[in-house]
C-alpha cells in the first residue's frame, strides 16, 4: 500500500478522471484509494523535476480565510485583437506580484438558457463598475480570476488597471454570492503562479521533461518561467476549486476527496457534528480574536455543533490528510458566517473524520 500523503485540494467536481477510473474499473474504496495516492505521488515526483516543491503550492490551491479573491471583467468587444485573451494578460501579468502564489482562473462570463435575466442582476450585484457599460450580452465580458490576495495586492491591481478601456471593473468574490457560483460553472484553470514560475498543463501523452507555454500568453516578457505537467495530474491536484454549495449531481468531490485519505467514504450529511466542551473553552480561550470577529463568544458546544452542520455542504473539504502517530483522517473547511451587525467573515475549522461512528470531531476553529 502506497503511504498516505496530504493533498492540497483535489478535483473530482470539474475534473472527471477519477470518477471514470473508479467506474469503469469497478474499484472498491481500498483500491481506489492506492489509486489516488499513487497519482498523487506522481505529480509529486513530476513538480521536483521540474524544481518545485508540491508542499509550497499549498496557499495557491486552499481558501484562505485572510485572503482575497477577486474577478477582474473586461469588455473583449473593446480590445484591439480577436484574441483578447493574449492582449488582456499583457496587461495583468505586469500587475502581479512576483513573490506571491495564486491560482489563475479564466473564461467568458456565459449564458444560461432561461436564466438570462438572472445571470445579468448576478452580474449587477457583484461587479464594481469603473465605468457606465452597455451590457449586450454576457458573453462580452471576459474573466480573469484570481486568489491568494492581500488587500494591497487587489487593490495595486485594480489600479494599475485602471486606464485600459476594456477593463471595466471588479467583483471581490472573498464571499458567498450569485456571480461566485455562476463563476465557478464557468471558468477554467489557466495555470497556478508560484512565485516567478507559471505551472500549466500539457497533453499526458506529451514526454514528462518538456514545458511548454500552453496557453501561449506572454509571461515570460515579464520575466516568468514556464513549466508544464501533465494535464490529467493538475487537473485533479493543481486546481483551485472556487468556493460554492455541493449541489446534487457532484457529491462524489466530497466522496473522492474522503477516499484520498480513508477506505471508507461516506456522504457527510448524516453524520454527527461533535464539540466537546473542553474543546470549546480552548478555542474560547486561545482565539479570542477569531471568536469575537465571529460573535461567538457565547456559543454552546452544541450551538456551535449545530453551526458547522448548516455549514458542512456550503463548500468543498481540503487539507486532507490521515496522521498516522494518531491513526486519525482530517480535512479542513471554510466557515462563512455573518455577524449580528451584518458584516461578514470567515473561519477556518478543521475536523477529523471518523466513519465508524459517523461522526466529525472538531480538532480545531480560528
Amino acid at each position: 500500500m502506497t503511504s498516505t500523503k496530504a493533498i492540497h485540494t483535489l478535483d473530482a467536481r470539474d475534473h472527471v478522471m477519477l470518477e471514470v477510473l473508479r467506474d469503469y474499473l469497478d474499484l472498491n474504496p481500498r483500491q481506489m484509494q492506492q489509486t489516488i495516492q499513487t497519482l498523487r505521488c506522481e505529480i509529486e515526483a513530476e513538480l521536483s523535476k521540474k524544481g518545485i516543491s508540491y508542499s509550497k503550492l499549498r496557499s495557491a490551491l486552499v481558501p484562505d480565510r485572510k485572503r482575497r479573491e477577486i474577478a477582474l471583467v473586461f469588455d473583449s468587444t473593446l480590445t484591439n485583437s480577436g484574441s483578447y485573451g493574449y492582449e488582456i494578460f499583457e496587461q495583468v501579468i505586469p500587475l502581479l506580484d512576483k513573490k506571491s502564489n495564486h491560482s489563475i482562473l479564466v473564461g467568458d462570463y456565459l449564458d444560461r438558457p432561461g436564466y438570462s435575466a438572472h445571470i445579468r442582476s448576478a452580474f449587477d450585484e457583484s461587479v464594481e463598475l469603473r465605468y457606465q457599460v452597455n451590457f449586450r450580452h454576457p458573453t462580452q465580458f471576459y474573466i480573469v480570476y484570481l486568489n491568494n490576495l492581500t488587500e494591497t495586492m487587489m487593490r495595486s491591481i485594480v489600479d494599475g488597471l485602471t486606464g485600459y478601456d476594456p477593463f471595466v471593473g471588479f467583483a471581490d468574490t472573498t464571499f458567498n454570492s450569485r456571480f461566485k457560483v455562476y463563476l465557478s460553472t464557468m471558468l477554467v484553470r489557466l495555470g497556478v503562479k508560484h512565485g516567478t514560475i507559471i505551472i500549466q498543463g500539457h497533453e499526458p501523452d506529451r514526454d514528462s521533461d518538456e514545458d511548454l507555454n500552453m496557453c501561449g500568453y506572454p509571461f515570460e516578457k515579464s520575466g516568468y518561467t514556464c513549466r508544464s505537467i501533465n494535464d490529467d495530474l493538475m487537473g485533479v491536484f493543481l486546481s483551485y476549486k472556487i468556493e460554492r454549495p455541493v449541489s446534487k449531481g457532484f457529491e462524489s468531490d466530497t466522496e473522492l476527496s474522503l477516499n484520498a485519505i480513508s477506505t471508507s467514504p461516506s456522504s457527510l450529511a448524516d453524520f454527527e457534528i461533535e464539540v466537546a466542551d473542553a474543546k470549546l473553552k480552548y478555542v474560547k480561550e486561545n482565539k479570542v480574536g477569531s471568536v469575537e470577529r465571529a460573535g461567538l463568544e457565547n456559543i454552546s458546544a452544541k450551538e456551535l455543533a449545530d453551526l458547522i452542520r448548516t455549514k458542512i455542504a456550503a463548500s468543498y473539504i481540503y487539507n486532507l490528510e490521515f496522521l498516522d502517530a494518531h491513526n486519525v483522517a482530517k480535512f479542513n473547511i471554510i466557515l462563512e458566517l455573518e455577524t449580528e451587525h451584518g458584516e461578514r467573515t470567515r473561519l477556518l475549522a478543521s475536523l477529523s473524520y471518523e466513519p465508524e461512528r459517523k461522526s466529525l470531531r472538531l480538532l480545531t476553529l480560528f
